[in-house]
Formats: structure tokens, sequence, C-alpha cells
């Protein structure tokens, strides 16, 4: 129980750092800081604290367009919070989802992966997915991931995340 709070603060925590005005979750990219190093891996962000020698302190992530108007709707964020038992993917999405059916990620086609959101506030949606060593295994060696939800009318959404930098960028930030 004190593990899931702690992910929970954590998460809430990336989430406020990441700074997402209400109105745009996704849209806008987290503000510059001049203690931050961040280098583009393809087509991931790597954003390192300047300083901090403190393992699994480094994040990845990728802003995702909606397919349909090239407007920013999701970013996936992977990191090393210290609370958890290894990697976390966090989805954060902007309002107006249905959260019961919840998400599913796959890899390539393959079989998905189902987890649930884990909260919604007025910025918007998270759902975090524990990455286990099999998922790392096919994250790394795919192409495409693809997240799907359920829209507020009824209709799946599929969102395509590139794998593209996926692996130099996961060896940049393991602890």
């Amino acid at each position: 129980m004190l593990k899931r709070f702690a992910l929970r603060h954590w998460a809430l925590s990336l989430l406020a750092t990441l700074a997402l005005a209400p109105a745009a979750l996704a849209q806008q990219q987290p503000p510059a800081d001049a203690n931050v190093d961040i280098q583009q891996v393809q087509d991931w962000e790597v954003r390192c604290p300047q300083g901090n020698t403190a393992q699994g302190a480094c994040t990845m992530s990728q802003l995702i367009d909606n397919p349909d108007s090239g407007q920013p709707l999701m970013r996936v964020v992977l990191a090393y919070p210290p609370e958890a038992d290894g990697p976390v993917l966090v989805f954060l999405l902007p309002l107006g989802v249905r959260l019961a059916p919840g998400m599913q990620l796959s890899i390539d086609g393959g079989e998905p992966v189902r987890f649930p959101y884990q909260v919604c506030q007025q910025q918007g949606c998270r759902g975090d997915l524990p990455v286990k060593p099999e998922l790392m295994r096919q994250l790394r060696g795919g192409s495409t991931a693809t997240l799907s939800m359920i829209g507020p009318r009824g209709e799946r959404t599929d969102l395509d995340i590139s794998l593209m930098g996926f692996t130099d960028a996961t060896q940049r930030i393991a602890p």
C-alpha cells in the first residue's frame, strides 16, 4: 500500500514537473530548465538533472500528435522512480476519455497489455504501466507501440508511439 501511494505521489510530482497546462495536457513541451540536460535520441527526448548523480534521476519522453488534427495529444514518459521495482511508462492524456475500459498497449500489433488509468485531474488523465523485463524486450526490439483508449462517445482511438531511439534512450536513463 505504501509503495502504491509512493508511486502515485511520484507520478503526480512528475505531472507537476512537466508543467502541463490544464487545457493542453500533452500539447506543451516541459519548460526549459537551465539545470537540466536535454538530449534528443531519435524520437525520444532524454532529460537529466545537472549534477544529480542519483540513479534513475533521468527520464525520457515523447510527445504524440492526434492522427486526425496533427495537434499534440499525449505525452509518454519512461522513468525509474525510486518507489518502483523497475521502469514505469507514464501516459499523460487530456480529459474526455472513458475510464472504465482503461488503456491497452501493444507492440508491433502483438498481444496488448491492459492497464487502468490512475487519476484524472484538471490537467488531464494519467495511466502508469510498470515495465516488466519481457515488455522492455518487446519495446526495445519493436518499431511502433500503439496505445488504445476509448473516447467519450465510445470510439476507440489508437495512438502510435515511435520506438526509434527507444533502446539507446533507455540505456542513457537506466540506473
